[in-house]
């Protein structure tokens, strides 16, 4: 029987492997000097943070190029591209196949461990020590810390542990990139056929079997290294529908994507809308937050750099999400009776257009009033360029108003994934309504917090 790698396979239209410039995306060659350069980069955005502390390189590469553009824009549209060119996931690989190649101990098999240290090291630090990390030195500290962390990982441990379970967006980005059009998967007509050795998923660092993804609907942690694309021909990387898998029953639900969501929906989302959104509004002085948090501050004597305020801000978001997602859904279980735990690992995947699609409102604004001059006068600096430029527009700039399109947006496509997923129980008519009302109560409170922060700002 003739490899698969060396098969001639007729493409789909919507595979880009069908096309030469698409081939590029599995080119290792090409990929691993993509990585390469931009470990170089981080390597010199660390030192210069640690020996130039003063510099706007090293905040600007990473707060204002590899977070909202590698990250929140692509996501939503492109999936997890920037796992596929990240410097650490490289290193880390490159690491593995020199090291140890120990078992990972059970105990640390956690999904939740690269979650909670972006929680507590960065928006824990972000809210209740605003400022922090505008500090070159102390980005570059965080970012030192992730470097060494994957190295020791990487050196010890097998099969991608530290991209597994101790990388902070390790497993975000896999599980927002299920909004996005993109999906990796292999050619039915040929993996069905027998397979003495499924190229795919040997060459896979991961241990993961691209061959399956579609059937069980989903592509659990796939980084997107594209190693299975490489050695196998029958693997396609194809355009499909907005958010293709978040319509589709899933197979196998996994409780960490929808804690995902949730986190990160109120840790980011609604916490921003608190903290940032209304509280640099005209009603600041009256809000619960800003009353207890200033409270807080009399009371126990701690003055700045500890922000109350932040702190109450952070804890109140995680509170309302957790009350209007899992009640919401508690509720609606009752309703359509159907078991808690069923209708939390269906619906719970509709929520994830609500933080990743809404946060496009605060990047898109920011590109033209901070990243865009930020980034270039980073670049200038750290090149030794003799030029700088402004930024493409002020905050007060009314056009601007245009990207609060993207919260509307969010709502409405989680709104219809909430309608679609219900689907799935087969419920019908007023059962299904008010079930379908309880669910989205998270919708509709985030809905809310949107005209409202617009209402109290502009109006």
């Amino acid at each position: 029987m003739r490899k698969f790698s060396e098969l001639t396979i007729e493409r789909e239209k919507g595979d880009i492997f069908r096309y030469k410039i698409g081939n590029i995306l599995k080119n290792q060659r090409f990929l691993d000097i993509t990585r390469s350069i931009l470990l170089l980069l981080v390597i010199y955005a660390i030192l210069w943070g640690l020996f130039s502390p003063k510099n706007e390189f090293t905040t600007g590469l990473f707060w204002g190029l590899f977070w909202p553009f590698f990250m929140i824009i692509t996501l939503p549209f492109l999936g997890n591209v920037f796992c596929m060119i990240c410097p650490q996931g490289f290193l880390s690989r490159k690491l593995s196949s020199i090291g140890l190649n120990r078992n990972l101990p059970k105990r640390l098999k956690n999904p939740y461990i690269g979650l909670g240290l972006l929680v507590i090291l960065y928006w824990f630090v972000l809210y209740t020590f605003p400022g922090t990390y505008r500090n070159s030195f102390n980005t570059a500290l965080l970012f030192l810390f992730f470097t060494l962390l994957a190295v020791f990982v990487s050196l010890i441990f097998r099969d991608g542990a530290y991209c597994r379970y101790f990388c902070p967006i390790g497993r975000i980005a896999p599980a927002f990139a299920r909004v996005s059009f993109m999906w990796l998967s292999s050619y039915s007509r040929i993996c069905d056929k027998k397979c003495d050795r499924p190229d795919c998923a040997f060459s896979c660092p991961y241990k993961l079997n691209p061959s399956k993804f579609e059937k069980n609907n989903s592509m659990s942690i796939c980084t997107l290294c594209m190693k299975c694309a490489d050695s196998c021909e029958a693997v396609k990387y194809s355009i499909k529908d907005w958010s293709y898998s978040l319509k589709r029953r899933i197979e196998n639900p996994q409780s960490w994507e929808i804690w995902v969501y949730i986190t990160l929906l109120a840790v980011i989302t609604i916490t921003m809308r608190f903290h940032h959104g209304l509280g640099h509004s005209p009603i600041k002085e009256s809000l619960p937050w800003v009353i207890t948090g200033k409270w807080l501050q009399e009371l126990t004597g701690i003055d700045k750099p500890f922000d109350f305020v932040g702190l109450t801000a952070l804890t109140l978001a995680v509170l309302i999400t957790l009350t209007l997602v899992l009640g919401g859904f508690f509720i609606c279980s009752r309703i359509i009776n159907r078991p808690y735990r069923e209708v939390f690992l269906n619906l719970g995947y509709a929520i994830a257009p609500l933080m990743i699609i809404g946060s496009l409102s605060h990047v898109t604004h920011f590109f033209f009033t901070h990243y865009f001059h930020e980034i270039i006068n980073g670049f200038s600096q750290a090149f030794f360029l003799d030029f700088r430029v402004q930024p493409l527009a002020d905050r007060k700039d009314t056009w601007l108003r245009i990207f609060y399109i993207f919260p509307f947006v969010a709502a409405g496509w989680s709104g219809f994934l909430m309608w679609k997923r219900i689907s799935f129980f087969e419920v019908k008519g007023f059962k299904k309504a008010v079930g379908y009302l309880f669910a989205s109560a998270i919708i509709w409170f985030y809905l809310f917090l949107t005209v409202f922060q617009l209402y109290v700002r502009y109006f």
